[in-house]
């Protein structure tokens, strides 16, 4: 797994208070060939910043001393890196609280480790660029969200311009790198009521934006649904451009 990586290996921070899965993480991730650092309070993770920053960081919320949301807004503000919320906290109001924290990733801790892994591969290839003074910061996972042009942004470069809650319903999908949101947890995080009515207009818009990107773009786009979960992103995803709010 390490074969395209550079000769020193990128640094990842596992956040913690668990210590059986603190140590389980840590064994993973080195096995991939990550340099790992594993604290399990927020104090233990200051410390460490002392001596290294971190490529990643992935953080628990509830910590015995600190509140993982608001170490990301510190990591957010004050290392260049990507972050990951791992916690055991799975409703949509949390997710949104992490990402508004800076995460750009939230999983829960029921996620196989492999899926971690594998989510962790476009935030330090975003890394990496940064490193290498690239400006395009994830366009190597795939499809882009160019929030700032209204425009979704294939692998191959065709792009497909959107509308406003097109636009806001592809980047909670993209957000919760791959995971199923149901239908009332996106039409709530569109501000509008959890109604029949609500959800049905959510399956008009998600037909509609299929249509068009196949229509200007030539490609399906790898939104999928399923009885009883609701919808899914399932290809790799990143979103550039991003601001306060939509």
């Amino acid at each position: 797994m390490t074969s395209s990586r550079s000769l020193t290996a990128q640094c990842v921070f596992v956040v913690e208070d668990n210590t059986d899965l603190n140590k389980d993480l840590c064994e993973y991730l080195e096995m991939c060939g990550f340099d790992v650092i594993g604290c399990e309070t927020g104090a233990s993770f200051f410390r460490a910043l002392k001596a290294k920053q971190p490529d990643a960081v992935i953080l628990d919320i509830m910590l015995p001393d600190a509140d993982g949301y608001d170490l990301a807004k510190y990591v957010r503000q004050n290392i260049d890196c990507g972050i990951m919320m791992l916690t055991s906290l799975s409703g949509m109001d949390h997710h949104l609280t992490g990402y508004k924290s800076g995460a750009d990733v939230y999983l829960t801790k029921d996620s196989p480790l492999s899926v971690i892994e594998a989510a962790l591969q476009p935030l330090l290839r975003r890394s990496s660029r940064a490193d290498e003074g690239a400006d395009a910061a994830g366009m190597e996972a795939g499809w882009v969200l160019d929030l700032l042009n209204w425009t979704l942004v294939n692998p191959l470069g065709k792009s497909a311009s959107l509308t406003a809650t097109e636009r806001t319903i592809i980047k909670l999908l993209i957000d919760a790198n791959g995971a199923w949101l149901t239908r009332p947890e996106i039409v709530i995080a569109l501000g509008k009521a959890d109604t029949a009515e609500n959800c049905r207009n959510l399956d008009t818009a998600i037909r509609r934006v299929r249509q068009k990107v196949l229509k200007e773009i030539g490609e399906e786009l790898p939104i999928r649904t399923a009885y009883g979960r609701g919808y899914a992103f399932t290809s790799l995803g990143a979103v550039s451009g991003e601001t306060e709010n939509l």
